[in-house]
C-alpha cells in the first residue's frame, strides 16, 4: 500500500515569490488563490469605502485601505481584507511599509470566499488583534458585525454601528440599493 503524500505547507517566504499581479492568501499554510471579483462585489466595496472615507475625514483617511493588501497573521497566514482601517495615529511610511494590525476589517461574501470569510478568517483576524469584522452578505442584504475580542456578533438589517470607528453607522437597505439598479 502506497504511503499517503505529505501535505507541501506554504509560507510567506512562499507567498512573497509569486508575480505581483496574482491574488493569493495563506491559510494556515494553504495557498488559496482568489478570483477576481464581480462587478456587484466591487461596487459594494465602493460604497463601503466611500461611507467609511466620508466618516473619517481627510486626517482619518490614510488609515483606510482596500484589497489586494496582505495582512501578515503570522508565518503560515496572510490574508486580504476587502477594506480595513487601521489604528488612529497610523500614517503611511516610505517602502517597505509593514503596516500594523487593522482594527476593522470587512469582506463582502462570495459564493467561492463565504465559507472562508465567515469561518478560518475572522478566527485569524481575532488572533491578529483585529478588533470588529463585517461581513456584508449581499444574497441575504445583511451586514453582520464581529466584535472578535468578546467573540459576539451582531446581524444587521437596518443599521451596521461599529463600536470600533467611532460614529461610524451604515444604513443598510440603501447601501444594498445599488445592486437592484
Amino acid at each position: 500500500m502506497a504511503e499517503p503524500m505529505a501535505r507541501i505547507r506554504f509560507t510567506r517566504k512562499d507567498l512573497e515569490q509569486l508575480p505581483e499581479d496574482w491574488r493569493a492568501e495563506l491559510i494556515e499554510g494553504d495557498l488559496v488563490m482568489l478570483p477576481a471579483p464581480d462587478p456587484s462585489h466591487q461596487l459594494l466595496i465602493q460604497q463601503l469605502v466611500l461611507a467609511l472615507g466620508a466618516h473619517l475625514g481627510p486626517e482619518g483617511q490614510p488609515r483606510l485601505l482596500l484589497a489586494p493588501l496582505d495582512i501578515v497573521i503570522d508565518d503560515e497566514s496572510v490574508l486580504q481584507p476587502d477594506v480595513l482601517v487601521l489604528p488612529e495615529g497610523t500614517r503611511p511610511a516610505r517602502r517597505p511599509w509593514v503596516i500594523p494590525p487593522p482594527v476593522w476589517v470587512a469582506e463582502v461574501l462570495s459564493p467561492k470566499t463565504a465559507m472562508r470569510d465567515c469561518g478560518v478568517k475572522l478566527a485569524l483576524y481575532a488572533r491578529r488583534g483585529v478588533r470588529e469584522a463585517w461581513i456584508v452578505d449581499p444574497d441575504r442584504e445583511c451586514v453582520v458585525v464581529h466584535d472578535l475580542r468578546a467573540g459576539t456578533d451582531e446581524l444587521c438589517t437596518e443599521i451596521a454601528a461599529s463600536r470600533v470607528i467611532a460614529g461610524f453607522r451604515l444604513a443598510v437597505e440603501p447601501y444594498f440599493a445599488i445592486l437592484r439598479g
